[in-house]
């Protein structure tokens, strides 16, 4: 009996007295913990991809033309703008949505009509584009008993949704892009702003 008993300890007849117990690499926690950070990794890129294809920036505030092959980017009316000093006031009635923009600058004529666009810099569904309406514009010269521009005038829409949050504002002349020329006539205002109801904001384009 002792003979055995040492043979067996030499030999290592034990083998479970030496060996650690086996678990799956499923049942660590370790291992889940890598495999969520993997899938919420997927996960996330994968809405990124599609969020990219399926809202890209549609936001294209220059004007351009195609002259033969090749693309070019018209500043007319932006410079326009500038030599006239063109600017205004926007702002937003909170309750009704109504939208005024008052004028200012030194242009030969005020138009009757200016188009607003607000382009959102993510969302394309978001853009939103109006038409305002000089409210009045004539003013009576009572020494020269003549009828002359108004230098300020006032112009008015209305906005079916309020807006609110970071846009691109867009301020422009009715004009007629000419192919392979581009603007000959009109100016434009283009800037981005954070757009508040009942806040006023200046329309006026960045210094060049």
């Amino acid at each position: 009996m002792t003979q055995s008993t040492t043979r067996d300890t030499l030999t290592g007849s034990h083998p479970s007295a030496h060996k650690e117990p086996f678990t799956p690499w499923y049942r660590e926690p370790w291992a889940w913990y890598i495999v969520g950070i993997l899938m919420v990794t997927f996960a996330w890129g994968s809405f990124q991809v599609y969020t990219a294809f399926t809202h890209q920036d549609s936001v294209v505030i220059d004007d351009y033309y195609k002259n033969g092959k090749t693309i070019n980017q018209d500043m007319t009316r932006i410079e326009n703008a500038r030599t006239m000093a063109v600017e205004g006031t926007l702002t937003i009635d909170e309750l009704i949505g109504e939208v005024r923009v008052k004028m200012q600058g030194a242009p030969d004529a005020w138009p009757q009509q200016l188009k607003l666009s607000f382009l959102s810099p993510v969302f394309k569904d978001k853009d939103k584009a109006i038409m305002l309406t000089r409210s009045f514009g004539i003013s009576s010269n009572v020494a020269s008993e003549a009828t002359q521009p108004e230098q300020n005038p006032i112009y008015v829409g209305q906005l079916e949704e309020l807006v609110a949050g970071r846009y691109y504002l867009q301020l422009e002349t009715l004009d007629e892009l000419i192919p392979e020329v581009g603007y000959e006539t009109g100016w434009k205002i283009t800037l981005e702003a954070i757009v508040s109801p009942e806040t006023p904001i200046t329309l006026k384009n960045p210094d060049a």
